[in-house]
C-alpha cells in the first residue's frame, strides 16, 4: 500500500496482563476504502484494535493515522483525531436513551472536532441509521441486540470521523439483522468513511470491504481480495481451527 495511507500501522506488538498478542502486525486503510479483518475467536483482531485505539500496551511499532504517529498521544486524544471506535463490547449507557447515547460524545469531544450545530450532526446519523430514528426517546436496555449495536456503530458517526473501526458489529446476529447492519455499513462508506471491520466469520464481509486480512495468533497470515480469501479451502479450515496447527 502507499506511504499516504489514512491510517498505517506497522509493525504493531500490543500486549495484555503482559503478554505479547499480537506479532508485527501491517495493514493500511485508504481514506475511503472499506477493510475487513478476519479470524477466529482469540485470534487479535479487539487487540489489534485496541492497540491502534491506545487501549492496551503497545511494545513496539508504529500506529499513523494522516501521517501523526498515535502511539505517542493519550487514548481519549485519539477520537477527537477523527476515528470513530465501535468495540466488541459496545459499552453503551444501557440507562439512557438512543439519542442521549448518540449526543454524549458531542458533548464531551464535539468541540475538539469543531462539531457547532450539534443538532444537524445526530439527524445525519439518524438518516443513516434509519431504523433508529423512531427509537430516539427509547432506553437502550430495551432495544434488542442488533439495534444495540446500531447505536454503538452511531455513537462512534456523531464525531463525524473519517474513519471508522467496527470491532465484530455482526456477531451472534440473525441472518436478516446481519444484512440489514451490512447494508448500513455501506452506507457510512458511500459517504466517504473509511471502515476498518473486524469479524470472525469471513462469509459476513466480501460484500462490504474492498480488501481483506486474514489475522491468526496475532500474526497477518493472508490479505488481497475478499471474495478470493472467502473461498480459499486453506482460510476457511484456518477459520474453523483446523488448520492452526
Amino acid at each position: 500500500m502507499s506511504n499516504d495511507a489514512l491510517l498505517s500501522v506497522r509493525g504493531l506488538n500490543a500486549a495484555v496482563e503482559g503478554f505479547q498478542v499480537t506479532e508485527d502486525i501491517d495493514l493500511d486503510v485508504n481514506a475511503g476504502e472499506a477493510v475487513g479483518l478476519v479470524g477466529r475467536n482469540g485470534a487479535g483482531k479487539t487487540s489489534t484494535f485496541r492497540g491502534i485505539m491506545g487501549l492496551t500496551p503497545v511494545w513496539s511499532g508504529s500506529v499513523k493515522f494522516r501521517g501523526e504517529e498515535l502511539t505517542d498521544i493519550r487514548s481519549e486524544l485519539i477520537p477527537k483525531r477523527g476515528i470513530g471506535y465501535q468495540p466488541e463490547d459496545r459499552k453503551l449507557f444501557t440507562g439512557m436513551t438512543v439519542d442521549e447515547n448518540f449526543r454524549l460524545p458531542i458533548w464531551t469531544s464535539g468541540p475538539a472536532r469543531g462539531i457547532d450545530d450539534e443538532d444537524a450532526v445526530i439527524e445525519s446519523v439518524y438518516d443513516v441509521l434509519t431504523e433508529l430514528d423512531g427509537r430516539r426517546d427509547a432506553k437502550v436496555q430495551n432495544l434488542s441486540g442488533g439495534q444495540a449495536k446500531m447505536v454503538a456503530i452511531g455513537r462512534a458517526l456523531a464525531l463525524q470521523p473519517d474513519l471508522l473501526i467496527l470491532d465484530e458489529p455482526l456477531e451472534g446476529l440473525a441472518p436478516v439483522v446481519v444484512e440489514s447492519l451490512k447494508r448500513y455499513i455501506r452506507e457510512i462508506n458511500d459517504r466517504d468513511i473509511a471502515v476498518l471491520i473486524a469479524e470472525s466469520n469471513v462469509t459476513h464481509v466480501p460484500d462490504v470491504v474492498d480488501r481483506l486480512y486474514v489475522i491468526e495468533r496475532g500474526d497477518i497470515v493472508a490479505s488481497g481480495d475478499p471474495e478470493e480469501l472467502a473461498a480459499d479451502e486453506d482460510i476457511q479450515k484456518l477459520m474453523q481451527g483446523s488448520g492452526a496447527e
